[in-house]
């Protein structure tokens, strides 16, 4: 953009100076034929003959008819120029204002979809014993030992160990370290992670471990009847994760283990929710 202002700029410089140099050809040629006038009647002996005369006149009415032939055709040229000169003005100027634009309808559109996301965490169920925190979800860290997550709320926000987060309505984690304005949540994924859960077709309970890539259902009965696709949720035992929070759905089922691909998309959130006890 600043590129195209600057070519606005030379344009508007370039016109300014052919108005100049016009200009001051005509003074020039005017001030030449006065000049070439003035020395012929002066210089020329008092008894000049008629045909000197005439010679004398038509060398100036020439020189005039001349004169006006060259800024004839400099005034069309320098028209011409300044139309020209113009309509590239104007072009550019219609550029700048496409980029202005352009860049305006980029911020409205990064707007729109940060909105969209924030409208999207509300769709949780607000438990009646719970308010929540929005916070910015900073980081997800992957590796074979820990799964875990960095947020933008700490103490002075009343974030507190054990808390627990969400997404949209489905569970990420619980938080297990705080600072004055950070805290780290190790997601449900975690080889760490015990959650009491329910299945919420059969009604079966367990507890969902974290295993990285699949979490397995442990404690489940030999004849359970868990079935594949089914909705697991929290069951709300051990008094840190409130029941009916979406977990994920089961995967597979065999005959010794029930595995579950949780809910939550991390690599599509950009803000979670801390769920806190209300006073």
């Amino acid at each position: 953009m600043a590129i195209l202002a600057n070519r606005v700029k030379n344009s508007s410089n370039s016109l300014e100076l052919i108005r100049i140099v016009s200009n001051t050809l005509k003074r020039f040629f005017v001030i030449f034929g006065l000049g070439l006038s003035v020395y012929l009647f002066f210089t020329t002996p008092k008894k000049i003959s008629s045909i000197s005369l005439e010679v004398t006149g038509s060398i100036v009415s020439t020189g005039l008819a001349v004169y006006d032939d060259i800024f004839e055709y400099i005034n069309s040229i320098t028209q011409k120029f300044v139309y020209f000169q113009d309509l590239e003005r104007k072009n550019i100027e219609l550029k700048l204002e496409i980029a202005r634009l352009q860049h305006l309808q980029s911020e409205v559109e990064s707007v729109r979809a940060e909105n969209i996301a924030l409208k999207d965490l509300l769709t949780i169920a607000e438990e009646e014993e719970f308010e929540y925190i929005t916070t910015k979800l900073l980081s997800v860290s992957f590796n074979p030992f820990s799964r875990t997550a960095l947020i933008s709320a700490g103490k002075k926000q009343g974030i507190e160990p054990d808390q627990v987060v969400v997404n949209s309505g489905k569970l990420v984690g619980k938080v297990i370290e705080v600072s004055n304005n950070y805290a780290k949540v190790m997601l449900i994924s975690d080889v760490n992670s015990r959650i009491p859960i329910q299945a919420n077709s059969s009604r079966e309970q367990g507890i969902l471990a974290g295993n990285n890539n699949n979490s397995k259902i442990l404690y489940l009965p030999n004849n359970h009847l868990v079935q594949k696709d089914e909705e697991i949720v929290t069951s709300g035992y051990g008094n840190i994760y409130p029941a009916g929070i979406l977990v994920g759905y089961v995967s597979k089922v065999t005959e010794h283990d029930v595995m579950v691909n949780v809910a939550a998309d991390l690599s599509k959130t950009e803000f979670v929710q801390v769920l806190l006890p209300k006073e």
